[in-house]
């Protein structure tokens, strides 16, 4: 009776740290605000999508940032926090899935690449695809370097930003 009680004890153990929810790192929330930038006056992204504080399209409501928008310093924080927090993370978390084993820069990196293209790009991407199987595959750097275009030419700043999210994912 003991040895069955210890065995789902140890069992127990092993199992919770990974049903808990990844989060990202101070690192990650660096990496994100580093390549969107800060505005507090709405302004059409590269894409002509408005945009406001780090790169946000819609507030906490769901309604749609607008032309004329503007946002405080501690809005703009609290408006990037959630996104991160209660959407992106918890569906890159979601989307990997339990059984995957990934470093917290790995994860990090998922998140930053996610916010820039939204979670149903990379829900149907190969680099999701490749880091379900080994997540240590060196071929995810090529999968984050074809998410370079905007309207159908490359973008330098998303170059810059894919090889900066391939270099931390495998740091």
């Amino acid at each position: 009776m003991k040895i069955t009680v210890y065995c789902v004890v140890v069992l127990a153990a092993l199992v919770a740290p990974s049903l808990a929810a990844r989060t990202v790192s101070q690192a990650g929330y660096d990496l994100i605000k580093g390549f969107e930038g800060l505005s507090l006056v709405a302004y059409q992204d590269i894409g002509g999508v408005w945009t406001i504080g780090y790169g946000n399209t819609r507030y906490q409501d769901g309604s749609a940032v607008r032309q004329g928008d503007t946002i405080t310093q501690a809005g703009a924080d609290d408006l990037f926090e959630y996104w991160v927090d209660e959407s992106f993370a918890p569906e890159v978390d979601r989307l990997v899935g339990n059984g995957v084993v990934l470093r917290q820069q790995q994860f990090d990196a998922l998140v930053s690449f996610t916010y820039n293209v939204g979670v149903g790009a990379f829900s149907s991407s190969t680099l999701l695809a490749k880091v379900r199987v080994w997540p240590d595959d060196p071929t995810i750097r090529d999968e984050f370097m074809r998410w370079v275009y905007v309207n159908g030419q490359v973008s330098q700043g998303l170059v810059n930003r894919r090889e900066a999210e391939a270099d931390f994912y495998f740091s």
